[in-house]
């Protein structure tokens, strides 16, 4: 495996939060993965400032206008309400499952793994993480998720 540093080097990722998420947590991952070269767009389910804890954070794409595909990988930073509210939209269940079916890192905070992923029937694997652990596992792809997800002869 290679470096996380030179796996993330051009690679942009994205990271969902909604109100009550922790400021600190999402700016100190979003420098650590710049601090590697990579490009972060927060992802929220509304633009413009949404209090966190912490204060507040300005999304840089709304949820439904910025589908996981545009990433190389992507990282939930969620409340459990929040997340269990987000299980509920069409458009956040989709965002990981089309993570899921394109084999990139998901890393996906306590209240996702409980409520997001079983909606888009995503079995965690190594290719799914905490976020605390996204810096370790990186920006890649997961292609022995690939049988799971298609078909293969």
């Amino acid at each position: 495996q290679k470096n996380a540093k030179d796996m993330l080097k051009g690679r942009c990722v994205g990271i969902l939060f909604a109100e009550g998420s922790d400021k600190s947590a999402i700016t100190k991952l979003k420098g650590e993965i710049e601090d590697a070269g990579g490009m972060v767009k927060l992802v929220a389910p509304k633009v413009g400032g949404i209090p966190v804890k912490g204060g507040t954070l300005k999304a840089d794409e709304k949820l439904e206008g910025a589908p996981s595909v545009v990433f190389d990988a992507v990282v939930a930073m969620l409340m459990p309400e929040q997340a269990a509210k987000l299980a509920k939209d069409v458009a956040a269940v989709q965002w990981f499952a089309d993570a899921w079916y394109h084999c990139k890192t998901i890393g996906a905070c306590k209240g996702t793994r409980e409520h997001l992923l079983p909606k888009a029937n995503i079995e965690p694997d190594a290719g799914v993480c905490m976020p605390e652990e996204f810096m370790q596992v990186g920006a890649k792809r997961h292609w022995d998720r690939e049988p799971q997800v298609r078909d293969l002869p």
